[in-house]
């Protein structure tokens, strides 16, 4: 997959509420570690099954990103100043849509998705504050490595989620933010149609 790809994909398993302090720093990185050796088992490991039936494969993908993933908490952090001025059911549209294209736009790409090229790193030393960094490397088809940084905060003592994503230092949570800040802003501040054209930005991979 190209970075961009790599990144829009990531970030479907991002945002979450934040509620509780760090307890366990290296339960961030047990969590990176659990998902991706479930995309593993679960979808690479049954792709032979999983390639003649979609429906199921975004259902096992639906469920692996569950534990780790907000779509509430991710319309707020991209919508941003938005968000106010959404109705509830906008929202929900908001939330429904980058879920369901996500998920229907990627389920392909995750089969052929090799988990040997990618290395999540011991943890190095924490700044201050909530988030714990988890550092990863991840080597495309033609062997040019991509650097990978994945926030991590708690959700509770046990539960860990994925607060942002930067891959060669593009920050996804960011940049997410003001693409939507664009679209309201190309879409004369018309919510619905900004929706529909993120849906349309991620269905073509953020192109």
């Amino acid at each position: 997959m190209r970075i961009k790809a790599i990144g829009i994909f990531l970030m479907s398993l991002l945002w979450v509420s934040q509620a509780f302090a760090a307890v366990n720093p290296e339960g961030a990185r047990e969590e990176v570690l659990r998902v991706v050796d479930d995309f593993k088992t679960k979808i690479v490991d049954q792709r032979d099954v999983l390639e003649g039936d979609p429906q199921k494969l975004r259902s096992v993908m639906r469920e692996i990103i569950a534990p780790v993933v907000d779509f509430d908490d991710l319309a707020k952090k991209v919508m941003g100043k938005y968000y106010r001025q959404a109705s509830p059911k906008q929202i929900s549209e908001f939330v429904s849509v980058t879920e369901g294209t996500l998920l229907k736009t990627y389920s392909a790409a995750v089969i052929d998705f090799d988990p040997s090229r990618l290395t999540v790193l011991p943890l190095a030393r924490q700044k201050p504050g909530r988030e714990v960094r988890v550092d990863a490397k991840f080597q495309l088809s033609d062997g040019s490595p991509v650097d990978i940084a994945f926030y991590m905060e708690p959700k509770s003592a046990k539960q860990w989620m994925l607060s942002n994503v930067v891959i060669n230092n593009i920050n996804f949570g960011l940049t997410f933010r003001k693409q939507f800040g664009v679209m309201m802003q190309q879409n004369g501040n018309d919510i619905d149609r900004a929706i529909a054209a993120w849906q349309s930005s991620l269905a073509s991979g953020g192109e």
